[in-house]
């Protein structure tokens, strides 16, 4: 394979990959991947550099000896992620650390290069993953974008990264944490014309050197006449004299200038340029479209809007307060246009009937939890869920326990019974899909794999 990368120098793909590695700084294995598996591999690089400042990143190559991945290892015919899972050879053995780069190794392939679809598939790679998240530390695995087991893979760690190519084909559902698109600009020097700025100027400097070999003949031989300068001094100062003694001549003859009037310049307001609007942050999460389509019809998309904060801890708050009057309550995050600032929902009750949120919105002034003009009925059909409990005797308390276990650590989360006797944890409640794509990025960092769905069920 060669180590050309199309589109643009190698080092400007990994400047690309710098870029965008704050992105991933609550992740902790990653697939890297495009139609150019030489581009993704140096925008691995790009990442695994930034973020080995402060962590451990180990690159792996799932595509074969890529040279921009094997050059890195110095030894000859290293044991790699192909001996590790068919011979047993320990993950520590095969990962090589990087000559002037500390915390950063190279899983190279192996010694038996071909990786196959039933490698990416392998249940083992989701051991791996939890390994690096216990640790603190980053796993990028370079894979071709082709790879007919690329989804198995992707699904078991926290996302992908794809470079160069608008979408996935091998893996449409596929969470994407970030997109490089293209290299960066300013490194897209072609070397063709920095050649030609180095011949020019190679040209000029031979010039300006045959220039002063000429000034400096000249002067030898004006060596020759001692009597030049001498005389060159006398005429030169008979000159000047005679300049000034018909300047004064002339100024004797001449009447005095009247004073020239004094103008005063009033200051002109320049009014300070007024900043352009903010530019929307990009999005850089994208959220496959809700897993169950069939359930559109009968979403629980009623819902009470209470309250809009714009902290996290203001929106728990006020959930932690009144929690018990609030039946199903979400704190979703939501990117508020045109300035895309974050601000938290906080929003109650799950229905199908808009009479029924009209109810809850009239108890919850009642109560006293709202003021009598605060509060609307508004739509949200879709949310992530994040986790079941099966049917079972007692399943109120079991739902409890569910929720229970994941508000200890503090993900905000709440259950809908369903028809069939058992339920559903939910996170959040969105009106739009791309609305959701904060929340994702929480969720999977803390170990989840949240799916967008359209919402269904009761309150318990």
């Amino acid at each position: 394979m060669t180590s050309r990368v199309s589109g643009g120098r190698p080092v400007a793909w990994e400047d690309a990959g710098r870029q965008i590695a704050s992105l991933l700084g609550s992740y902790s294995a990653v697939v890297v991947t495009s139609s150019d598996p030489v581009a993704a591999a140096h925008v691995a690089l790009g990442i695994a550099r930034a973020e080995s400042a402060h962590r451990r990143v180990v690159v792996g190559d799932l595509v074969g000896d890529i040279p921009s991945l094997r050059d890195l290892v110095l030894e000859e015919d290293p044991p790699g992620i192909t001996d590790s899972f068919f011979y047993g050879v320990s993950l520590n053995r095969i990962g090589y650390p990087v000559e002037g780069t500390e915390n950063l190794f190279v899983m190279p392939s192996g010694t038996d290069p071909l990786i196959d679809d039933g490698m990416l598939r392998n249940p083992r790679w989701t051991k791996i993953g939890g390994g690096f998240r216990e640790q603190g530390a980053l796993l990028l695995l370079v894979a071709p974008g082709d790879s007919p087991g690329l989804a198995e893979l992707i699904d078991q760690l926290d996302g992908v990264v794809l470079v160069k190519d608008s979408d996935l084909p091998t893996a449409p559902s596929a969470l994407i944490l970030a997109r490089v698109a293209s290299p960066t600009p300013t490194l897209k020097i072609p070397l063709q014309i920095m050649s030609a700025r180095a011949a020019g100027w190679r040209a000029r400097a031979a010039s300006w050197r045959a220039s002063a070999a000429e000034w400096k003949a000249r002067g030898t031989g004006l060596k020759q006449h001692r009597w030049f300068y001498p005389a060159l001094g006398v005429l030169a100062l008979l000159l000047i004299a005679s300049l000034g003694l018909a300047v004064m001549l002339i100024r004797a003859g001449r009447p005095a200038r009247p004073a020239a009037p004094v103008v005063t310049v009033q200051p002109v307001h320049v009014p300070a340029p007024t900043p352009p609007p903010p530019r929307p942050a990009p999005e850089t999460l994208q959220v496959a479209p809700p897993t169950n389509i069939i359930d559109s019809a009968s979403a629980s998309a009623f819902t009470v809007e209470m309250l809009v904060a714009n902290t996290a801890e203001g929106a728990n708050l006020f959930v932690r307060k009144n929690g018990a009057a609030l039946p199903a309550a979400a704190v979703s995050p939501v990117p508020i246009e045109p300035e895309r600032t974050v601000w938290y929902k906080v929003t109650a009750g799950a229905y199908t009937r808009r009479y029924q949120a009209d109810s809850l919105l009239f108890a919850l002034r009642n109560s006293g939890v709202l003021t009598d003009s605060a509060g609307s009925v508004t739509t949200t059909p879709l949310a992530l869920v994040v986790d079941s409990v099966p049917t079972q005797g007692g399943i109120v308390d079991a739902v409890r326990a569910a929720v229970e276990k994941y508000t200890a650590r503090g993900l905000p989360v709440y259950a809908l019974i369903q028809n069939d006797g058992g339920a559903l944890i939910y996170s959040g409640a969105f009106s739009r899909a791309d609305q959701s794509a904060g929340l994702v990025r929480t969720l999977r960092g803390a170990g989840l794999k949240p799916l967008l769905v359209y919402r269904t069920g009761r309150a318990p």
